[in-house]
């Protein structure tokens, strides 16, 4: 036995942080998350640096910027690396196990809405002595999984976050109770498309009139069939009231398998010493600004759930208003399990702020996105924010937001001459963070 926690990291993908269980508005209906919430600490202003599917995950098992890894957009690949989050974890004694949507290989997909791919035993597996890679994740019903040894994809009848989860199960039954885990569960749900959801959740808000954010245009948020920007192959021909409740009823859905995975630790007397982590990559616009989906810097597509559990070592039942990016989970989770953080790790370590309960953070968290046929970052946006503003520009034209007073970022003050000074000040701490490769063109 050992005195370092087991790891349980529930990933799901495209879950806003504003449609998180208990956060004013939200009308999801998610009794595991809230228990886990309960349980441990939310801490409410974690983003993703880069609220993209790809260059997301690559941070959180890299520990390193985009520009480090070149993982900067969907069609990119991670290479293999001794310092990967399972690398690490396997250094340490950890049995490490990879389940679910990878999201890291680059070339054209070979399916419909998947590009992973078979990864063989091997440096490409990055660490995780078990790895089940499932592909057409997006579609969330009878999706792809590769088998082990022969790589053969096979299709897998159901709901892909309930099947992945019974592989989770499996991993824990089986595991070898002598050593930790690193059980890292990738759910694609609640990420579109917003018309597959399980029936006996979307049932949950058939005719409940869901309430929208308060920056959706007010035509978007009527019962016509609109197609604002982003809208994915689905969203065309749906309201927006219906994409809501598409939308929370995956999320019913994967806080259901949050919940069996929480009772199968209960129940093999390992809740204890167990850290349970669960987050996302990025959120979803769902119609704020007249945007839907991600790779913008306003908070329904930036800030995301971050919750932890760890019973008797993290606080139970508090929020947390520390600041941080995804960038900062890679190296506060090495440390929270008392394993040294690789050199190269990008972000900062909170571990001891998390165990204490303080709240001092990051200063700010920096924010990039670029195009599919850019990699190298001529152009696309860069963004910094801290607790109280949020500075956004794409070399042309900028965004400046009071986030305390304006909390919905409906109010541009970039060209208000009395924060001209805050405006240049956040511009030059933007510029001069920014890794070198990243820096304005």
């Amino acid at each position: 036995m050992t005195d370092r926690p087991n790891v349980l990291f529930v990933l799901s993908d495209q879950h806003r942080y504003c449609s998180l269980p208990g956060v004013d508005g939200c009308e999801a209906l998610a009794p595991n998350l809230e228990r886990l919430q309960r349980a441990g600490t939310s801490f409410v202003n974690c983003y993703s640096n880069y609220p993209v599917c790809a260059p997301a995950r690559g941070m959180l098992i890299s520990g390193r910027w985009p520009s480090d890894t070149g993982v900067v957009n969907n069609l990119s690949e991670l290479d293999p690396s001794d310092s990967s989050l399972g690398a690490v974890f396997a250094r340490g004694g950890y049995q490490t196990c990879f389940i679910g949507k990878w999201h890291l290989h680059a070339g054209p997909p070979a399916t419909i809405d998947g590009n992973d791919r078979y990864i063989p035993p091997g440096p490409g597996r990055h660490g995780f002595e078990r790895m089940s890679v499932w592909t057409e994740t997006n579609r969330h019903w009878d999706s792809l999984r590769y088998e082990e040894g022969s790589g053969a994809a096979v299709r897998m009848r159901g709901y892909n976050a309930t099947l992945m989860t019974d592989e989770a199960l499996e991993f824990l039954r089986d595991r070898d109770t002598d050593r930790p885990f690193l059980l890292f569960l990738s759910l694609n749900p609640p990420h579109p498309p917003l018309d597959d959801a399980p029936g006996e959740f979307l049932r949950l808000y058939a005719g409940r009139g869901l309430s929208m954010r308060e920056n959706v245009p007010e035509a978007l948020a009527s019962d016509k069939q609109l197609v604002p920007a982003g809208a994915h192959r689905n969203q065309v021909t749906m309201t927006l009231q219906e994409q809501m409740g598409q939308y929370y009823a995956h999320i019913s859905a994967v806080d259901a398998e949050v919940g069996r995975l929480v009772t199968a630790l209960e129940e093999a007397d390992a809740l204890d010493n167990t850290l349970i982590v669960y987050s996302s990559d990025h959120g979803d616009m769902l119609g704020s600004h007249g945007l839907l989906r991600k790779g913008v810097f306003y908070k329904e597509s930036a800030q995301v759930p971050l919750v932890l559990s760890w019973p008797g070592r993290i606080g139970a039942g508090q929020e947390n208003e520390m600041l941080l990016g995804l960038i900062d989970v890679y190296p506060t989770l090495i440390g929270l399990c008392g394993l040294p953080v690789p050199v190269g790790a990008r972000g900062e370590d909170h571990s001891a702020g998390v165990l204490r309960g303080d709240s001092a953070g990051s200063r700010f968290v920096l924010h990039f996105s670029t195009g599919q046929r850019d990699p190298a970052f001529r152009s696309g946006q860069r963004g910094l924010r801290t607790l109280r503003h949020l500075y956004v520009t794409d070399g042309s034209k900028e965004e400046l937001f009071d986030t305390l007073d304006d909390p919905f970022e409906m109010r541009n003050l970039s060209g208000d001459g009395p924060h001209a000074d805050l405006r240049q000040m956040l511009a030059a701490c933007l510029q001069y963070n920014l890794p070198p490769e990243m820096t304005l063109r």
